[in-house]
């Protein structure tokens, strides 16, 4: 079943070129999503009295346009489906004259809050969800880091960074990443695809190295991000943008 809200973007929630945040985005699909399942055994609250948290652990996200400050948009939220170990859901943006702005997949699970590991997908809590179990499982692109970056930069997980997982929530890591991008590449380009694949959580006060590399030809770029922490790869991400 679908559930949709309108949001009107706020100021607070654009960058300095009137576009909307890549974390604001990320939080404006997971409120809707949290209010969807509010009244359920699946809301925050339910699972957190049984020790247990929904994590992302995979985006793709496709952008037409990023909405601007006062733009009154429709968000929209579906469960796809699960299987063993994974829950599938997708998000829409829409404009009021019903045009597609973003559109995502997103790939979850059930996560232990104190053994801190995934469990198997709740199968009750499906069938009550009416969310179906699926035959076939949802392709997402097989994101691997690089061997080298063209720059690394260290980063500290702070206490406002932590969501009620207890780790880093999954928005803030695209703060990371346009921080790694300069600021007139920013300003002169729009993001267009997302990919982003969450392998490890990351915890207060650790202190990751995020690693940018840049590929531009003609009017696309790709840049290719990595949360890392002892070389193992925490977050890997490829972001493509189009020129303004």
């Amino acid at each position: 079943m679908e559930y949709s809200e309108q949001k009107r973007i706020e100021f607070y929630e654009c960058d300095e070129n009137e576009r909307l945040k890549l974390p604001a985005m990320v939080d404006l699909m997971m409120s809707v999503s949290e209010h969807q399942l509010v009244s359920g055994s699946a809301s925050t609250d339910a699972l957190t009295k049984r020790g247990l948290g929904w994590v992302v652990t995979q985006y793709q996200i496709e952008v037409n346009t990023l909405p601007k400050p006062n733009d009154l948009v429709t968000v929209s939220t579906q469960a796809t489906g699960y299987n063993r170990f994974l829950e599938y859901r997708d998000f829409t943006f829409t404009d009021q004259a019903g045009n597609q702005l973003i559109k995502a997949k997103s790939e979850w699970v059930l996560f232990d809050l104190q053994k801190r590991k995934m469990v198997p997908t709740d199968q009750k809590m499906m069938t009550e969800l009416g969310i179906p179990l699926l035959k076939k499982i949802p392709k997402f692109p097989r994101l691997r880091a690089h061997s080298e970056y063209q720059l690394q930069r260290q980063y500290r997980v702070r206490y406002d960074d932590l969501d009620t997982n207890h780790h880093m929530t999954n928005g803030h890591y695209f703060s990371w990443f346009i921080d790694t991008l300069d600021r007139d590449f920013l300003r002169t380009h729009v993001v267009q695809k997302i990919d982003i694949k969450f392998n490890q959580e990351v915890s207060y006060g650790q202190e990751p190295q995020v690693a940018l590399s840049t590929d531009c030809a003609a009017n696309e770029c790709k840049t290719y991000h990595c949360v890392k922490d002892n070389e193992a790869a925490r977050a890997i991400c490829e972001l493509t943008w189009r020129q303004v």
